[in-house]
């Protein structure tokens, strides 16, 4: 009989488990493919950081700054009339968004408050509500961030963040 055979039986069988018990414990990791991601998002990260053009806006301005709704309508492929539907359906989802992530902050907010009056104060507690305050911080950037594009759009221009906080009326989203 060859060698091969005779460590078929017995306990010298074993590493050829362990090898495939491991192979078996890292399987999903292969599959989350890793490098493949990372070398997309250095790709992505050098594309940017050179100037590319792949995340660039499809609204056109013109020289004042105001939104030139023939040549963005154009560039969607679109008549102005059907652009200008699609720019008030945007308006009403920016709005609905905005309003929902104020409600959402808000109702973490408040329940974060209350945790914080009515638990026992213990460095683990304190920790843990440290910890919450980024998820609460979230909903109102979220809810910022769509209340300024409702904005630009009812304006039908480019406005800044200060133009925006700044605005005499009309900052909430409608």
């Amino acid at each position: 009989m060859s060698p091969r055979g005779e460590d078929r039986g017995g306990g010298a069988h074993l590493p050829g488990v362990l090898r495939r018990m491991g192979r078996a414990a890292f399987a999903p990791w292969r599959f989350l493919r890793i490098d493949d991601s990372m070398a997309a998002i250095r790709r992505n990260f050098d594309d940017l950081s050179a100037g590319g053009r792949a995340g660039a806006s499809r609204m056109r301005l013109d020289e004042t700054g105001a939104l030139d709704l023939d040549a963005s309508a154009s560039l969607h492929a679109q008549r102005r009339a059907a652009f200008e539907d699609a720019l008030i359906v945007r308006q009403r989802s920016t709005a609905r968004n905005a309003w929902i992530f104020l409600g959402l902050g808000a109702l973490f907010f408040l329940g974060w408050l209350y945790r914080l009056m009515t638990m026992t104060w213990t460095a683990n507690a304190a920790l843990t509500a440290l910890q919450f305050t980024p998820a609460c911080a979230v909903f109102f950037l979220l809810a910022f961030r769509f209340g300024l594009e409702n904005y630009q759009i009812r304006m039908r221009r480019k406005v800044t963040v200060m133009e925006y906080l700044s605005a005499p009326r009309g900052f909430w989203p409608r």
